[in-house]
């Protein structure tokens, strides 16, 4: 069974929210929280939003956390476009990010979030478990509705975290042995 934030802790955290939160806020203010000088090193993917696309969906953006380099998710495909707005390029980006991130050795790896994508075999999953593997803390945000397609993936290997960034700052207290909420909460 999966961990919480109560009980037993694993190296892998999944923040879980409902589909119509947004967790990019939540995992900002984390990201910010952590990058305190002299904290910790972070690696891999920081998502958010970018501008309206000619469709009208929002451009998706990562942020590479050890260079600070914005990677676009995002085709533009034009008004009236309905189809996939993936851009794999993007992808592979954020991809070498996450690997980058842990051949230059990190503290904790987010990933992003673990998305229909991740759920088919593809995006960030190769990544997820090589960050595992490697044993770096790894962080990863996905819907309610992807825990069936996590847990065939992750297994019960992993700490339920809410999307509240005292809760997600505790769980990286607990892996790194760092102290991170002294005094800025």
């Amino acid at each position: 069974m999966a961990g919480d934030a109560i009980g037993e802790t694993f190296r892998l955290g999944a923040v879980i929210y409902s589909g119509d939160f947004e967790i990019e806020p939540v995992l900002a203010e984390v990201c910010g929280r952590l990058r305190a000088p002299g904290r910790m090193r972070l690696g891999g993917v920081l998502p958010s939003w970018g501008g309206i696309l000619a469709n009208g969906r929002h451009e998706m953006l990562l942020e590479d956390l050890v260079t600070g380099a914005v990677i676009s998710l995002s085709q533009e495909l034009g008004a009236g476009a309905d189809s996939c707005i993936l851009d794999v390029d993007g992808l592979t980006r954020a991809r070498l990010a996450v690997t980058g991130a842990l051949s230059a050795g990190v503290d904790l790896m987010l990933t992003g979030k673990f998305a229909k994508q991740e759920a088919a075999g593809h995006g960030m999953r190769e990544e997820i478990g090589a960050s595992v593997v490697a044993d770096v803390p790894t962080l990863v945000a996905l819907r309610e509705g992807q825990i069936d397609n996590w847990r065939a993936f992750a297994g019960d290997d992993w700490t339920r975290l809410p999307p509240e960034p005292d809760a997600i700052l505790a769980w990286v207290e607990k892996v790194t042995g760092t102290t991170v909420r002294d005094g800025d909460a």
